[in-house]
């Protein structure tokens, strides 16, 4: 079984100027992920980008190297765009998406992840998610909880939250889908520092404060 990681990297973002290049002690943001993928269980790992920078670092780090498509590069262009793509040109039997605005994803999650897509056909992709135990409310109606009954918070039906971090799909699944989340997914629980997404200053400030206190986090 052939089993690929495709990592897009833009050169540019809208809410953080130069979100993928930004330096967290010492090291480029993108770095981070793209090191621990060294020590994962993929096959081949593609970096799609269309930074100059980043296609000379994956070319000196052994990384395949995508030039991004002029229209994939646009604002409303998204995952699944970019997965239905990838598949025209790589070949292989599973495709992980993973972006590197998740830094502190573990390497041992990753692996996790492909193990579940290699030994257990029950399941047709996989996800990151996290799980969060309160009583949440939309539309002025309750979603998990009836407020007439009023249960503690860890006893209410938890809210799934795509973390984002990462996307793994079977090849036939996603050639008949488009999608690169199936319809027999295993959404897999992440430890609570995975969860971050660099989306904002606010989010930046914080991984800079976490990997202070946390020295070796960025590492495994």
């Amino acid at each position: 079984m052939k089993i690929v990681a495709i990592i897009p990297i833009k050169s540019k973002s809208e809410r953080v100027r130069g979100k993928n290049f930004r330096k967290i002690k010492g090291k480029p943001l993108y770095r981070y992920l793209l090191d621990k993928l060294k020590k994962c269980d993929f096959d081949e790992i593609y970096v799609d980008t269309d930074s100059k920078k980043i296609a000379k670092y994956c070319r000196e780090n052994k990384f395949k190297y995508i030039k991004r498509l002029s229209k994939l590069a646009k604002n409303n262009a998204n995952g699944n765009d970019l997965l239905n793509y990838h598949q025209k040109i790589i070949k292989a039997d599973c495709y992980f998406q993973l972006f590197v605005t998740s830094p502190l994803i573990k390497i041992k999650t990753i692996n996790k992840c492909i193990q579940i897509l290699k030994r257990n056909k029950k399941f047709d992709s996989v996800f990151t998610v996290n799980k969060i135990y309160s009583w949440f409310w939309f539309k002025n109606k309750p979603v998990n909880y009836n407020p007439k009954v009023l249960p503690r918070s860890q006893d209410a039906q938890p809210i799934v939250q795509e973390t984002t971090g990462l996307y793994g799909i079977r090849s036939d699944v996603l050639k008949k889908t488009k999608c690169r989340i199936g319809k027999r997914p295993y959404m897999y629980q992440v430890d609570e520092e995975e969860i971050i997404d660099l989306d904002n200053k606010k989010d930046f400030e914080y991984l800079k404060f976490y990997v202070k206190k946390n020295p070796g986090s960025t590492k495994y």
